[in-house]
């Protein structure tokens, strides 16, 4: 599922102020890529990421998904991409608390569609494959920050989607562990997916294919 980026801009209006947050970014992500996002805080890096999930537009420019106008998509449209084919990790985990290691990936696959006895058998096999099939019943609360991590990737994976998206996923870890999650996205995409991680770490950065550098929205090749 490639990604091309076309003259986009992004900007906030907050009163009378306008901020250009992204500034005339052209970019083009093929097919199993894996790319590394780097900028200072501020720079723009979650607010790409955040248009090429769909979880936000551009305010001028073109963003194609597998060749698609995903401007020309309506929000119901837009919500059916992200969660049929792209996954998602942030730095902060995102799990519900009151629900079980098994029942925060279940959630994910339900959205799908699918059968409530498939989605678990699904969300089993995911945390199984990371490790964690002794954790299927443990809340986030009983789990480490790496197992947590892994549980959200586990829900990232759930829809077996062709694009996953990670925001300063090792953020929150020690080095090792950091280490251990940045292996599991590397095998990811050995097995063919697109990984897009946003980063302020260079080391994390330059076990990428390829490091883009965005400073004051303006985005280029590092």
């Amino acid at each position: 599922m490639g990604i091309a980026i076309e003259s986009l801009h992004k900007s906030y209006k907050n009163g009378d102020e306008i901020t250009e947050v992204l500034k005339n970014v052209n970019l083009t992500v093929n097919d199993g890529e894996f790319v590394a996002i780097i900028g200072p805080s501020g720079s723009g890096k979650t607010t790409l990421m955040n248009i090429i999930g769909c979880l936000d537009r551009p305010t001028r420019g073109k963003y194609l998904l597998a060749g698609q106008d995903t401007g020309k998509l309506n929000d119901r449209m837009l919500a059916k991409i992200r969660n049929k084919h792209i996954g998602f990790v942030f730095q902060s985990f995102n799990l519900l608390p009151q629900y079980t290691a098994l029942e925060n990936v279940e959630l994910a696959g339900l959205y799908g569609n699918e059968p409530p006895r498939k989605v678990k058998e699904k969300a089993k096999e995911a945390l199984s494959a990371l490790g964690l099939e002794n954790r299927l019943k443990y809340k986030p609360n009983q789990l480490s920050g790496g197992q947590k991590q892994r549980v959200a990737i586990a829900r990232a994976i759930i829809n077996s989607p062709s694009v996953i998206l990670a925001d300063e996923p090792t953020g929150s870890l020690d080095s090792k562990t950091g280490r251990e999650v940045l292996d599991i996205f590397k095998d990811l995409n050995r097995k063919g997916k697109t990984v897009i991680i946003v980063t302020h770490d260079l080391n994390i950065a330059r076990e990428a294919n390829r490091i883009l550098n965005i400073k004051d929205g303006i985005v280029e090749e590092a």
